[in-house]
């Protein structure tokens, strides 16, 4: 049993899939997922085919998926994880940052994105943020994303963000469908341009003056309005809404 001050991270996953093409990778991923979550299942595949077959057979919570798979396979297998198994949390890898990569992975579907080059010791802790809902992300492609959003919000002209419908056309306007920007309340976009700068939920929660229960609420509506699963999918689908500027 774990002491007081070594907490269990068994609950990090039940069922892990690794799906690389580099044996030692593979080994070394299964190794660092075997000590966060000792008895727990993982798996390697090493081909797109073989994951799909292995997700058919039995139920996983978290996949990793290597981005170096031929053919663009890592990306497709993510998209793939995306449509059809709504409940597991997949992280990309690869050896280096990458930045066409890193987009890809993101704009798939992946929740975080690690750099294997990085020791087991870091790996580790950006994998047990997991269990806290975090997004593992290595901190030079966190940094590199921010910076493409920030880049995005200075070059675009977009049209001021509206909560409420316009007095005029209103009939014209009643039958079209809401857009993103029209279904997040003054509370939700300031709760998600905060989320985009890496405000943890405790941070925007003193920041607002609310509790940290209350900030996770409105977190979990931004994800279900913009169709979502994490933090880094938000702001990445936020982005493309023009919602960060």
């Amino acid at each position: 049993m774990p002491s007081a001050s070594q907490p269990s991270y068994v609950s990090i996953f039940h069922g892990a899939l690794i799906v690389e093409d580099d044996p030692a990778v593979a080994d070394r991923m299964r190794r660092i997922l075997g000590n966060l979550a000792p008895g727990r299942r993982v798996v390697v595949a090493s081909t797109r085919a073989e994951a799909c077959n292995l997700l058919a057979s039995l139920p996983y919570d978290l996949v990793l998926v290597g981005m170096r798979l031929p053919r663009s396979e890592g990306v497709s297998l993510i998209a793939h994880i995306r449509r059809t198994y709504l409940h597991i949390e997949t992280i990309a890898m690869s050896p280096s940052d990458d930045h066409e990569l890193v987009n890809a992975a993101i704009s798939a579907g992946a929740i975080g994105y690690l750099l294997t080059e990085a020791d087991d010791a870091e790996l580790s802790f950006l994998l047990r943020s997991i269990e806290r809902g975090g997004a593992p992300m290595d901190s030079r492609v966190a940094r590199r994303i921010l910076g493409l959003i920030a880049a995005s919000a200075k070059t675009r002209t977009i049209e001021p963000i509206r909560t409420e419908p316009r007095t005029e056309g209103r009939a014209e306007h009643a039958a079209a469908p809401r857009s993103v920007p029209a279904l997040l309340s003054p509370r939700e976009l300031k709760v998600l341009r905060l989320i985009a700068q890496g405000w943890s939920n405790r941070q925007i929660a003193e920041a607002v003056y609310l509790s940290v229960n209350t900030i996770e609420f409105h977190a979990k509506s931004i994800y279900r309005k913009l169709a979502v699963k994490s933090r880094t999918q938000a702001v990445h689908e936020a982005t493309q809404h023009g919602l960060l500027n």
